[in-house]
C-alpha cells in the first residue's frame, strides 16, 4: 500500500502513511486557557461533574479532557501534564495529549494556562450560612457527659465528616449544652448515620424524631433529632451492684462488671444496671506492704494511709494499680486514672 499524500510505501490509515496522517488529524484542538472555580474554604474545584476534594494533579486531566474533547477520526484519548505555578491562582500546565486510531498512536504537544477562580462549593456556602437539616444530640444515661467524652464525640464526628464521600456533608456548628453536645449537620441522613456510628463506637442507645420545617416545592420537609444517649457508667467507673463492689472494664457493646472482691467479670445488658449505684474510689499506683499480722495492705501515694487490699495476694508485687474505696483497697485490672487506656 502506498501514502497517497507522499507516495511511502507501508501501512496506512485512509489512504495515508503514519506520518501523514498525524500531520492531517491534530488529536485535539488546544484551548489557550481554562477556568476552573476553587473553594476558598475547602480547596474543592469545580468540574463538570460537580465539586471534588481530588488532589489537583488529579483534576488538571479531567479538566483537559472537559475543554478539549478527541477530533476525529482518534478513538481513544489520554493526558499527561507538567504543571508550574505562576502564581496562586495561575497554572502553566505542559501537555502531551496521546491519541489512538486504529493500530497508530499519535503525541500532540502544547502548552495551555489554568486560571483559577477562587469561589466557595455549595456545602461550603451552605456552611457559611449555618444552613443544617438534621441535629446530633449526645447525652448521659442521667449524667452528663465527662470533659473526655465530650472530645471524644468532637474528635469522632469530625473524623468521619473528613472519611465522608458526600462533598455535602458538613457540620455547621456545634454546641455545648447543659448535660452535652449538639451538632447541626447538613442532611437528616447524615444525623441519623452519625447517631448510629458513635453509639456503636461508645456504647449507647439511638432514637430519631422527626419534626415537620416547612414546605419545599409542595413536599413537607422535615428535621430530624438523632440522639444518642451513652450509657450510665463509663469505662473505669466504680460502682455497687447487688451488693458488690465492682469496676466497670467495658461498656460496648455489653455492660461489663469486675467483681473487686472475687476478680470475677460478668457480662450486662445496659438495662440490667441500671440499679448500680456509682461510689466514690480512686485508682492510683499504690506500694504494698505486708504488716506484722500478716495482712497486706496498700499505702495511699500522697496521704501514707493504708487500707487492706482485696483480695490477698500471697506473691505480691512492690506496687499494683488498686482501687482505693473508703472500706479497702482493691486490686484494678485498669490502668491508673489519667493514663491512656
Amino acid at each position: 500500500m502506498f501514502c497517497v499524500e507522499c507516495g511511502a510505501e507501508g501501512p496506512v490509515y485512509e489512504g495515508l502513511c503514519a506520518n501523514c496522517f498525524r500531520k492531517r488529524h491534530p488529536i485535539v484542538a488546544p484551548v489557550e486557557f481554562i477556568d476552573v472555580p476553587r473553594c476558598q474554604s475547602c480547596g474543592s474545584y469545580r468540574l463538570r461533574s460537580g465539586w471534588t476534594k481530588a488532589d489537583r494533579d488529579l483534576v488538571i486531566p479531567q479538566l483537559l479532557r472537559e475543554a478539549m474533547p478527541p477530533l476525529a477520526p482518534y478513538e481513544r484519548l489520554s493526558f499527561t501534564h507538567v504543571a508550574r505555578e505562576e502564581d496562586a491562582n495561575n497554572l502553566s500546565v505542559r501537555v502531551k495529549a496521546a491519541g489512538r486510531f486504529q493500530e497508530l498512536t499519535a503525541v500532540q504537544d502544547f502548552q495551555v494556562r489554568i486560571r483559577i477562580k477562587p469561589s466557595y462549593c455549595d456545602a461550603c456556602q451552605k456552611q457559611r450560612g449555618r444552613y443544617y437539616e438534621g441535629i446530633l444530640q449526645v447525652r448521659g444515661e442521667d449524667r452528663e457527659l465527662a470533659p473526655r467524652e465530650v472530645r471524644a464525640a468532637r474528635t469522632f464526628v469530625a473524623a468521619r465528616i473528613d472519611r465522608s464521600e458526600d462533598p455535602e456533608a458538613f457540620v455547621s456548628r456545634i454546641e455545648e449544652v447543659h448535660g452535652g453536645l449538639d451538632f447541626y449537620v447538613s442532611t437528616n441522613a447524615l444525623a441519623k448515620g452519625l447517631a448510629r456510628d458513635l453509639a456503636g463506637a461508645f456504647g449507647g442507645t439511638v432514637t430519631a424524631s422527626p419534626k415537620l420545617f416547612g414546605q419545599r416545592q409542595g413536599r413537607e420537609v422535615y428535621r430530624v433529632t438523632a440522639l444518642v444517649r451513652l450509657p450510665a457508667f463509663q469505662k473505669g467507673d466504680v460502682v455497687r451492684h447487688k451488693g458488690a463492689v465492682a469496676e466497670v472494664t467495658s461498656v460496648r457493646p455489653f455492660v461489663v462488671l469486675r467483681d473487686l472482691a472475687t476478680g470475677e467479670s460478668s457480662r450486662f445488658k445496659p438495662k440490667d444496671v441500671r440499679g448500680a449505684n456509682r461510689i466514690d474510689a480512686e485508682r492510683f499506683e499504690a506500694q504494698l506492704a505486708r504488716l506484722d499480722s500478716g495482712e497486706l495492705v496498700a499505702i495511699h501515694p500522697q496521704t501514707a494511709e493504708e487500707r487492706p487490699l482485696r483480695p490477698a495476694s500471697k506473691r505480691p508485687a512492690a506496687r499494683a494499680v488498686v482501687v482505693w474505696t473508703s472500706e479497702a483497697a482493691y486490686l484494678s485490672n485498669l490502668p491508673p486514672e489519667g493514663s491512656k487506656d
